[in-house]
């Protein structure tokens, strides 16, 4: 089980074999429909099915669909119709299907699992499916229930059936246990700070075709996005970067030269990434002291009103401490520093999306980037600028990738830009943070998941890094408990960070919420896992 990969299909290829698969099996073999002279089958369900697959070297091996409703085909082979009506939101199971030469394998357990992941998700309380008569053992042993006579079909039989899923059945969750154990899911709940969790809308757009970065459809859209951003950042302006968020800090760093040349400025840092900023800024010839506090501990306001009393021109700090899950006071340092006329510059990188911003109409410039809280793809990066910052940069000269005064003045890109990372942002943006009212909700839901998260952790017996009243709502650093802890995550089907060099130097590992994940699809982390953390053989 190895070779096999399980997913949503999202791209045209992969819903083409879905159509070749469905005529091989449901027109040729069984013919429960007319066989076509194109060899593909369309499902009259098509438009509202989701499906999933298992692939084997990128070819389709499996598949399966999940069909809302409210029309059912199970309905057709029922006495009574009317009996789904007793079923509170029943989720109809269609179109399994395995290529002949990977039957007898552990596809079925894996495809199931997806689907029961999803019902679970989006909270259906049934599975109903018209199960082959042959294989209604198969059927049986899961937990499904009959729910009228073989009905013929073709030259196949099916029996009308239905499984409740409240509470979860016991043969269910044991397949799903074994099958998470060997089975590599491409689709394995990801609970990195990147690359996050991304919802099937945002996978979509991203597959969809590339266009030219010069259409007006295009830059349209591009220029929605820069609107966009700046709302989150309280209106600063936005230039957009094609690269990572250490391009973008390398652009922030080389517009602080440019602005204050020699003049002193103060890093604060209480992290891995505090500390890249002390590097970056070395390396552009900024001329500064640094404040160095413990990584997990916040900022220490009274050594900083003391290194305010040397007149540093500009202040570079990290707003969310992705290293160490601290939220650090952003608010408060401006306050403190606006009283003397200091300019604060923020890595905003994984606070963006992450938490309200709208504080950072007060700073001089700002990074972000795509992926991270934003839920999208890595690759995209932002350079956020005030008006002052745009004022003092005016008539200074940087190279084209640091040249945010040119690249906010432009109209659309300003060179080659990948444009089905702008899709998928452009798509989660319109998500998630459409207007002030629905990036509120996200910040709540993000702020509640957080929550519940660093309470899991402490139940179980770990502590995290940040301390509670520090803590981000996106992401908890935590010891690991044991050696074997994140290879057991990755037998649940849920990948934690571990593998950064300052993790590993610190054993630790961090559970990241930033993505499209949801409570109801995490729990199995703090079941399934820390519930058998102890056991000799997942050690």
């Amino acid at each position: 089980m190895a070779d096999f990969q399980f997913k949503e299909a999202v791209t045209d290829l992969e819903f083409q074999q879905i159509h070749r698969l469905n005529h091989q099996v449901f027109a040729e073999e069984i013919r429960q429909h007319h066989p076509n002279v194109n060899g593909q089958l369309v499902d009259r369900f098509h438009s509202a099915n989701r499906y999933f697959i298992a692939l084997h070297h990128g070819e389709l091996a499996g598949m399966i669909s999940a069909h809302p409703g409210p029309e059912f085909s199970v309905a057709s082979r029922l006495p009574d119709p009317s009996v789904l009506r007793s079923l509170r939101a029943p989720l109809e199971v269609r179109l399994l299907a395995v290529v002949p030469r990977h039957r007898g394998s552990a596809i079925l357990p894996g495809l199931l699992l997806e689907v029961y992941r999803y019902a679970s998700l989006h909270n259906f309380s049934d599975l109903v499916a018209s199960g082959i008569t042959s294989r209604m053992s198969m059927y049986t042993r899961l937990g499904f229930r009959a729910m009228g006579p073989a009905v013929p079909s073709g030259d196949a039989s099916f029996i009308p059936m239905y499984l409740p899923l409240h509470p979860p059945p016991p043969e269910l969750r044991r397949h799903a246990d074994l099958c998470s154990s060997r089975v590599q899911s491409e689709h394995s709940v990801s609970l990195l700070p990147g690359p996050v969790e991304t919802d099937p809308e945002v996978e979509r757009a991203f597959h969809a075709p590339p266009v030219s970065h010069r259409s007006s459809a295009f830059v349209a859209a591009y220029e929605e996005i820069r609107s966009q951003l700046s709302a989150l950042m309280g209106g600063m302006h936005t230039a957009l970067l094609a690269g990572s968020g250490t391009l973008a800090n390398d652009a922030v760093a080389a517009n602080l030269r440019a602005c204050f040349s020699d003049e002193p400025g103060l890093i604060l840092s209480n992290g891995e990434f505090g500390e890249r900023l002390i590097r970056q800024a070395r390396l552009a010839g900024l001329a500064f002291r640094t404040l160095n506090f413990s990584w997990g501990a916040p900022w220490n306001f009274n050594a900083v009103e003391q290194e305010l009393q040397h007149r540093p021109s500009w202040i570079w700090a990290v707003h969310l401490e992705t290293s160490t899950g601290v939220l650090n006071d952003l608010p408060r340092l401006l306050a403190m520093a606006a009283a003397r006329s200091a300019c604060v510059s923020a890595d905003c990188v994984s606070s963006i999306g992450a938490v309200e911003t709208g504080q950072s109409a007060s700073l001089f410039l700002a990074s972000g980037v795509s992926g991270k809280a934003l839920g999208s793809y890595a690759g995209l990066s932002f350079v956020f600028a005030s008006d002052d910052a745009l004022d003092r940069l005016e008539r200074r000269e940087l190279c084209p990738s640091f040249g945010v005064v040119k690249s906010i003045r432009h109209r659309g890109p300003q060179s080659t830009i990948s444009t089905p990372l702008v899709a998928a942002l452009h798509r989660t943006l319109n998500q998630n943070y459409f207007s002030s009212h629905s990036a509120q909700d996200r910040f709540r839901q993000q702020r509640e998941l957080g929550r519940w998260v660093r309470a899991q952790i402490r139940a179980s017996g770990l502590s995290p890094v940040a301390a509670e009243q520090d803590a981000a709502p996106t992401i908890t650093s935590f010891p690991l408990p044991a050696p074997g802890f994140a290879r057991l995550c990755r037998r649940a089907g849920f990948r934690i960070a571990h593998e950064s060099d300052y993790l590993r130097s610190r054993g630790w590992g961090q559970i990241a919420t930033m993505g499209n994940v949801s409570r109801s699809a995490i729990e199995p982390i703090f079941g399934a896992v820390l519930d058998r953390l102890f056991a000799p053989a997942e050690q």
